[in-house]
């Protein structure tokens, strides 16, 4: 019985540990700002439905890296898009934008195509984007 109790006790701290490992895995969007206040969204709302000609938007996410940043916003006419920006989204206008789905294979074209149509975001920002369109989109 003694036996069955170590060999329990082992495996009981291996999986803890193999779960921790694994919850604090490294991922593309590491270093990259996810943080968007309330007070951004509302700073942004409106230069952004201007820039895109729609009367509202909702500005949902946001990920910064350097001074860019791609900001995902609902524009309550079109799909959901992801809109580049070299700069500030209240002063500067969208690089280029992206929206619809993605699958899990597509992570390596996404962001050879981010890296493309949006010249000098930086790699880290551009493989966070197509980490997160192709594998985890409900984050």
């Amino acid at each position: 019985m003694r036996r069955w109790n170590i060999m329990l006790h082992a495996l009981t701290l291996f999986l803890a540990f193999s779960g921790a490992a694994a919850a604090a895995s490294p991922t593309p969007c590491d270093g990259v700002d996810r943080h968007l206040t309330d007070s951004q969204k509302a700073q942004w709302a409106a230069p952004i439905a201007k820039q895109f000609g729609v009367a509202k938007v909702d500005v949902l996410q946001s990920f910064a890296y350097g001074h860019w940043r791609i900001v995902y916003a609902a524009t309550h006419e079109t799909d959901e898009v992801f809109l580049f920006y070299a700069g500030d989204p209240a002063t500067s206008r969208y690089v280029t934008l992206w929206g619809g789905a993605a699958m899990e294979d597509e992570e390596a074209e996404i962001r050879a195509w981010a890296l493309k149509d949006a010249p000098g975001i930086p790699e880290r920002l551009a493989a966070c984007f197509a980490w997160h369109v192709s594998k985890h989109r409900d984050m």
